[in-house]
């Protein structure tokens, strides 16, 4: 019969708990060999103490402290209408330049495909103005009519013209 570790013991425990009743047939004759050992009824031990630590701590959370929380949980609804359905209209039920901004830029308005839509729609006729008020600034000037530079590059004794 082949010898079990340490860490094969612990591995075996992690696996299928401490009570060694659960265990397939091989491994308990494994296990029991193992146990007959210093090293693994220390072993043995100490897995039975933290199986028995983590049942009474299951214990106590079983009791009146989760009972009170879950209930906790569950009255928050209640007691907290979902932002979704609030319509914040300002101070005294009239509406202000800071509601509706606020309410322009609730996440879950921009984000919605109404919002997404009005967004695209807002930045197409922004790039449409653009383009307008670029094509008609242009006019008839050229760039001769702006050049200073042969009044900058120019010499008290010689005259310098741009047309040669």
């Amino acid at each position: 019969m082949q010898q079990m570790t340490e860490q094969e013991f612990e591995m075996s425990v992690v696996t299928y708990g401490s009570d060694m009743a659960g265990w397939p047939d091989t491994l308990q004759q494994i296990a029991s060999a193992f146990i007959a050992t210093t090293e693994g009824r220390r072993a043995y031990e100490n897995a039975r103490k933290l199986d028995e630590r983590m049942m009474q701590m299951q214990a106590e959370l079983q009791g009146e402290h989760s009972d009170a929380f879950l209930a906790q949980l569950k009255a928050i609804p209640a007691g907290f209408e979902q932002q979704h359905s609030v319509a914040f209209t300002g101070v005294g039920g009239k509406w202000t330049i800071g509601s509706l901004i606020d309410r322009a830029f609730e996440p879950a308005r921009l984000w919605s495909p109404a919002g997404l839509v009005s967004q695209g729609a807002f930045a197409a006729g922004l790039l449409f103005a653009g383009l307008m008020v670029g094509a008609n600034a242009a006019g008839s000037e050229s760039f001769e009519d702006y050049d200073i530079s042969a009044s900058l590059f120019e010499n008290s004794e010689q005259e310098y013209s741009i047309d040669g």
